[in-house]
């Protein structure tokens, strides 16, 4: 048990740049370092790497990490991530062979399986709220199903000695909740104790998010994009402070911590996680010097019974098409391509589950409802979700041959790539049996 904690953020998601990681690892404050991975379309993606190969499914990264932050590792800092994906196993693996290669041997790897839970979703035919259905109509298009676990994996880990930690769907927060609660010795049904540590980990959770990326809306709210700092917390058993790696860019205040702390809270009062129904209703924010953030009022009560699972669906193939128009007329022109292109992809109607039109300028993120005259130049896009590959393909082609007319079209993309999609689903905790192991580089 320590006195005092310091753990920051390395990784926001999938393809998070590192940079303000490595730079906090320099820095030598921090001893743990927490790196989420994943979102709902990152882990979809993860499954479809492994869907083309076996051996893959694992965040690409995860080689660099152990290459840059070697001699962190070394000198006895802690890193925790969810970069198994889709693939916990294979991701253990690159990160031991890639330790022994570069000389760093002895350090406690630690693997969390238990979150792929296919076939419990399978055997318990679960409902999935958002389809209208349960598991058995959707047959063999279910193709994955991961449930967000929790902290207790992660704690038991680390009272095994694990300097690494390396998870599937490991729930965001819960990848500091576990640090802390470890190192503090809070137990992990200590509810208002677990409430504050998910607090702390919502707030580091989305890495340079809390530390001004958001806030940058010209002319007002600026802050040094070049350099944002990752997001740090400093934590004793009676104050939480939050700020960023020391002379990094970006800024943390009482309003960047505010609009953190809000973020993807469906409910202030009950924000469910795997580790705790947390209560964010009274919670406070004190700016106590430059770039540092006293915060409090957490509460807790306990987690809920059910596991939430993302279910991965096969849905056939994705197809995007997209050609510009410029100069006078051309919306009227790229609305005429649009009709073009909905007439002629009447024929395979059949083979077209959904399709959506937009045009970028005009209607690409507010539909109709925001009109702003006539801009120089628009984009049409069109995307389809096909049953079968040819399909796919016809939509991309009729993009293309959109160059013949109406006049000025230009610059014609096109893309046709699986389509597969994630839905929630809830697993009772009972069915979910989560397992860790050690290994050594």
């Amino acid at each position: 048990m320590r006195d005092r904690v310091v753990i920051g953020t390395g990784s926001a998601y999938g393809a998070d740049k590192l940079d303000a990681a490595i730079e906090l690892a320099r820095a030598g404050i921090a001893d743990y370092i927490g790196f989420d991975c994943l979102a709902e379309r990152t882990l979809a993606l993860a499954q479809l790497r492994k869907m083309n190969d076996p051996n893959a499914g694992h965040d690409v990264r995860v080689g660099t990490i152990v290459e840059e932050f070697a001699s962190y590792l070394a000198g006895g800092g802690k890193i925790i991530g969810n970069f198994g994906a889709a693939n916990p196993d294979m991701a253990v693996k690159v990160i031991t062979d890639r330790m022994r290669d570069i000389g760093l041997s002895g350090i406690a790897v630690g693997a969390i399986r238990g979150d792929d839970v296919l076939t419990q979703v399978i055997d318990n035919d679960v409902e999935l709220p958002e389809m209208g259905c349960r598991v058995s109509d959707l047959s063999d298009k279910v193709l994955s199903a991961n449930a967000y676990i929790g902290a207790d994996g992660i704690v038991d880990l680390l009272h095994q000695g694990a300097s690494f930690v390396v998870g599937g769907r490991l729930a965001d927060p819960s990848l500091f909740v576990a640090p802390l609660c470890f190192e503090l010795g809070w137990a992990l049904d200590d509810w208002d104790r677990v409430a504050t540590a998910t607090l702390i980990g919502h707030l580091l959770e989305c890495g340079v998010h809390s530390t001004g990326a958001n806030f940058v809306d010209p002319p007002y709210r600026l802050a040094d994009l070049m350099n944002l700092g990752a997001p740090v917390a400093e934590v004793t058993n009676d104050e939480y402070v939050f700020t960023k790696t020391p002379g990094s860019g970006g800024v943390v205040n009482a309003l960047t911590a505010k609009t953190q702390i809000g973020y993807e809270i469906h409910d202030p009062a009950r924000y469910f996680t795997p580790d705790v129904t947390a209560n964010f209703r009274d919670v406070w924010v004190k700016e106590v010097g430059p770039d540092r953030v006293q915060v409090g009022g957490a509460t807790g009560t306990p987690y809920p019974q059910d596991y939430k699972v993302l279910v991965g669906l096969d849905l056939g193939w994705k197809a995007v098409g997209e050609i510009s128009f410029g100069g006078t007329g051309c919306v009227g022109r790229a609305r005429l391509a649009e009709e073009l292109i909905l007439a002629r992809l009447k024929a395979f109607a059949a083979d077209i589950d959904e399709m959506h039109t937009s045009m970028h300028g005009v209607s690409a993120l507010l539909g109709a409802g925001m009109s702003t005259g006539e801009p120089a130049d628009v984009r049409l896009r069109v995307a389809a979700r096909c049953y079968t590959q040819e399909t796919a393909n016809r939509l991309v082609a009729e993009m293309e041959y959109l160059y013949f007319g109406p006049a000025g079209a230009a610059g014609p993309t096109g893309s046709v790539v699986k389509a597969i999609a994630v839905t929630p689903a809830y697993l009772s905790r009972s069915d979910v049996k989560v397992e860790t192991e050690l290994v050594r580089s």
